[in-house]
């Protein structure tokens, strides 16, 4: 293992930007207080058999846990824009966002979880309209935004700052729902993150997703990053054929990103989960 220190510091710095306190972790893991008191400080080491539920609670590997990989080592090819002031994605919801909504809109106590949420323009708006919010995003200077913005707009949003892929959700959710981020999955790793974010659904609950497709006679986007990978027409009604699609569209959208006007395709789905 690497250095005890080290860990420590990861496991602290992991268990603040979720929120929880050393007690709460405790009681997760059935250790003393005292005892996760002692990892952070260097002191001791979590117990091998721990590790993969703790790494769980943490939202990270066990791996990334103790190298430290994930928190150093990796770059968000969107900080270089998330660090300027203006919004690069906007303040405006998307209307894929506003449907959930309307579907949501009776259920009290809702939770979701919006994957890679970039600057929080949708996360704060599914706060705003009485969501329980957690926001997975790996850009340190687009969880500075996600904050920056629900502080000013006065709707708590709880930021989860971590790469999605790997990412190990410890609680179900009413609604998982991403627009714009799954194509950094790795493609063998798509159906597994499929897979996870279902069984982490509640019964009745929604998955909402809006990614690109790939189309010969529509150019690459100029921003397009090496580590994003298109989709197929049809793939997102593959991945939830056992559930009830509620509405599933492609189409082709106008886009300025990076200054330059350009096209994409993209497809956009939202299911439910009914009990078997």
């Amino acid at each position: 293992m690497s250095n005890d220190n080290t860990i420590g510091q990861r496991i602290a710095l992991l268990r603040k930007q979720r929120g929880y306190t050393q007690e709460q972790i405790s009681l997760t893991l059935n250790v003393t207080p005292q005892a996760v008191s002692k990892w952070e400080k260097g002191n001791a080491l979590p117990d091998t058999p721990l590790l993969p539920l703790l790494a769980k609670v943490l939202g990270t590997s066990i791996d990334c846990l103790l190298t430290g990989g994930s928190l150093k080592e990796k770059v968000s090819p969107y900080d270089g824009e998330y660090k300027k002031e203006e919004y690069y994605w906007g303040l405006q919801h998307s209307l894929l966002a506003e449907q959930i909504v309307k579907i949501m809109q009776d259920k009290v106590n809702k939770s979701l979880l919006d994957i890679g949420s970039g600057e929080g323009r949708d996360a704060v708006y599914f706060a705003k309209c009485g969501f329980q919010v957690d926001a997975l995003e790996f850009s340190t200077p687009g969880t500075q935004k996600i904050r920056q913005y629900s502080q000013a707009a006065g709707y708590e949003v709880n930021i989860l700052q971590a790469d999605m892929i790997g990412y190990e959700l410890a609680v179900a959710y009413d609604v998982i729902y991403s627009h714009g981020s799954l194509q950094f999955l790795p493609l063998e790793q798509r159906q597994n993150h499929f897979d996870k974010y279902k069984r982490y659904t509640n019964i009745g609950g929604l998955n909402a997703h809006l990614l690109f497709v790939e189309k010969p006679f529509i150019k690459t986007a100029p921003d397009w990053e090496k580590n994003e990978f298109f989709y197929l027409s049809g793939d997102l009604a593959k991945y939830y054929y056992d559930w009830e699609i509620l509405w599933c569209e492609e189409q082709i959208i106008d886009c300025n990103s990076a200054g330059i006007p350009h096209q994409h395709a993209v497809n956009s789905i939202i299911t439910r989960k009914i009990e078997a």
